[in-house]
């Protein structure tokens, strides 16, 4: 009989949540909207690209050497390089098409190897700011490079770019082993300083570097940011969801379920329960999008959704207890909002804890949604904790079901007279 209760409640809920269509689907489209918008972002679940345009002037080796370098380069892993004039460069750029400019100036070469000056141009986007300014700063580099490889090797590399001295194709042997032994003799003198390295690189491949398509060191923003997202929805939800107690008190059907004879306990359960199936509902649509556009591993995509519902309704009961505790539906919607936004702001939702100062990410993360967030960040990267889930499912679910029993309490109590 009490389930068949529970059942008819939920379901008598859920009905009343699909009679205001709006508002089910402002929360269910909020994922989809937040992913649009992530897709933008990331160019769809990758790291964020630029277009960098170069307009070679003086088309020497020297120009070619920093053309090539920036097309196969560490900065081809975040800029599409294309090869333009100057006067198209502006052209493409004015129109908001690319993130920097650089025009290699003729002479440039001569001016690098030789006595002479140049200067390099960049122009950049206004309306980007981080990309351009890693150009700036490669070009910053790339200037104190030649500075001091002009001041190191210029002489053995002017004798290499001009050519064989007869006019000929090659070198002869002597020259070779002349320019050979002049620059070992260079490094040699300069030994003390450049060995031993001030510095150790040590380069180690990330544990998941092999299931990942992107470049070595990319940063998948979408996923880093999809469980967050998904997590201020059900927030929003559950919230949302939490006021029904008021209007079900406005319109006197919870004091006549309350004088059924199923307990009180069912009563809530069922609410619980409806706020669940919504829950589910914003979970499938979110889960579903990072399958679609981020490329959320598929095998676990049934897990991220249960956790995903848990969540939702753990969350739910902590705020029909808020609810229940307000002295009105207007303070009791007050009250929620004001436990909303500082959980959804230090529960890694707005910003990922990763961007977070350490201190506020080590308190959000033992937040409730906070503790499951971190679970679903592992589920969505294919790296589900058995262990973990249970430990985070008994730090949130047991609070939750203390939540339940004192709403209970409450609904048995003072707020149907009240």
């Amino acid at each position: 009989m009490t389930g068949r209760f529970i059942a008819a409640t939920a379901l008598k809920d859920v009905r009343r949540q699909l009679a205001d269509p709006v508002g089910l689907l402002i929360w269910m489209g909020l994922p989809l909207a937040i992913g649009g918008l992530l897709v933008l972002v990331t160019g769809g679940g990758g790291s964020p690209r630029g277009r960098l345009l170069v307009a070679d002037e003086d088309g020497s080796f020297l120009s070619g050497l920093v053309g090539g370098a920036a097309a196969q380069g560490p900065m081809a892993e975040l800029f599409d390089v294309t090869p333009v004039g100057p006067d198209e460069g502006r052209r493409i750029l004015d129109a908001g098409d690319a993130s920097a400019l650089v025009v290699l100036p003729a002479g440039l070469q001569d001016a690098v190897l030789g006595e002479g000056t140049a200067e390099i141009r960049l122009v950049t986007n206004p309306a980007q700011r981080i990309l351009p300014g890693m150009v700036e700063e490669a070009l910053e580099i790339a200037v104190e490079l030649a500075f001091y490889g002009e001041r190191l090797l210029g002489e053995p590399a002017r004798q290499i770019l001009d050519g064989p001295a007869d006019g000929g194709s090659f070198f002869s042997d002597d020259a070779v082993a002349e320019l050979t032994i002049a620059i070992n003799t260079r490094l040699r003198e300069l030994g003390d300083t450049l060995s031993p390295p001030l510095l150790t690189v040590e380069f180690v491949d990330p544990p998941d570097a092999g299931e990942t398509d992107g470049p070595p060191g990319a940063v998948d923003l979408g996923m880093i940011f999809l469980p967050g997202m998904i997590f201020m929805s059900i927030l929003f939800t559950a919230q949302g969801m939490s006021g029904d107690v008021w209007n079900e008190k406005r319109l006197g059907t919870l004091r006549r379920a309350a004088s059924a004879p199923p307990p009180m306990a069912a009563i809530l359960a069922g609410k619980l329960l409806a706020g669940g199936a919504v829950v589910g509902a914003v979970a499938v649509v979110g889960v579903a999008l990072g399958l679609v556009l981020l490329e959320l591993p598929p095998l676990h995509a049934p897990l991220a959704v249960l956790w995903i519902t848990f969540a939702g309704a753990v969350m739910l009961s902590f705020f029909v207890l808020l609810q229940l505790l307000a002295s009105g539906q207007q303070a009791g919607g007050m009250l929620s909002n004001l436990v909303l936004f500082p959980i959804v702001m230090l529960g890694g939702s707005f910003f990922p804890f990763e961007a977070m100062p350490e201190w506020m990410a080590a308190v959000g993360r033992w937040t409730p949604n906070g503790l499951a967030l971190v679970r679903l960040e592992e589920i969505v990267a294919g790296q589900p904790d058995a262990g973990g889930l249970l430990a985070a499912a008994l730090a949130i679910g047991l609070p939750a079901a203390a939540a339940f029993a004192l709403s209970v309490r409450r609904l048995r109590g003072g707020f149907l007279v009240g």
